[in-house]
């Protein structure tokens, strides 16, 4: 998480008191993520974000090291707000999933919300595009969303442990789709009250 560190302060920081490449950064972030990275230009970002274009290159060679450093920053946000919401030690191995929900709750509920910039990512960097880099940054927080349910669900001890990952995974990018699609501010808590529902019936197979 090198190339991220210190992105956190950016959502809150006005741009003119930022450095040149946070500027292009935070401009750039908010930019992908409200349009879309394809209908973006760097010209735009550039404008925006108040530097010289000399400026840009020099932080950034290519737009595809920008698209990736953005993904970089958005997967280091995210995954800092799921584990200070599932490693609070008051929670019992259940709750630590189902903390997922309660913390996807804020944000599904903001008006700022465009859904997930990986789901978005996939979509618009496929298998057929020649940008390693930005294709390897969304594999790689997609496994790690991965391991990290993975190693909340191994302490319950299930029969099937994998199938509930799956299924958690479902939950979570489910409710992130629905909340896009149809700004209900229950989504997070109807996917949570599923998430508990498969946890007690997994829990249960596993003891009878």
């Amino acid at each position: 998480m090198a190339e991220v560190t210190g992105f956190a302060d950016l959502e809150t920081q006005p741009l003119a008191a930022l450095a040149p490449r946070e500027r292009i950064l935070k401009t750039a972030s908010d930019l992908f993520y409200r349009f879309s990275v394809h209908s973006v230009g760097i010209d735009r970002i550039i404008a925006e974000s108040g530097v010289a274009k000399m400026t840009f290159y020099k932080h950034f060679p290519s737009k595809a090291d920008l698209v990736a450093t953005y993904l970089r920053h958005k997967s280091a946000l995210w995954f800092q707000m799921l584990e200070t919401a599932t490693e609070d030690p008051g929670l019992s191995p259940s709750e630590r999933i189902l903390a997922i929900f309660d913390a996807l709750d804020g944000p599904l509920r903001s008006p700022a919300f465009r859904g997930c910039p990986f789901v978005k990512g996939m979509a618009e960097f496929g298998p057929d595009a020649d940008v390693p880099d930005v294709q390897a940054t969304i594999t790689a927080y997609f496994k790690g969303l991965h391991d990290l349910v993975a190693a909340l669900v191994e302490p319950l001890g299930l029969n099937r442990p994998e199938r509930t990952v799956m299924q958690i995974l479902s939950l979570i990018q489910g409710a992130i789709v629905m909340a896009q699609s149809t700004r209900d501010p229950l989504v997070a808590e109807a996917n949570r009250d599923a998430a508990r529902l498969l946890i007690e019936d997994a829990a249960a197979s596993a003891g009878a």
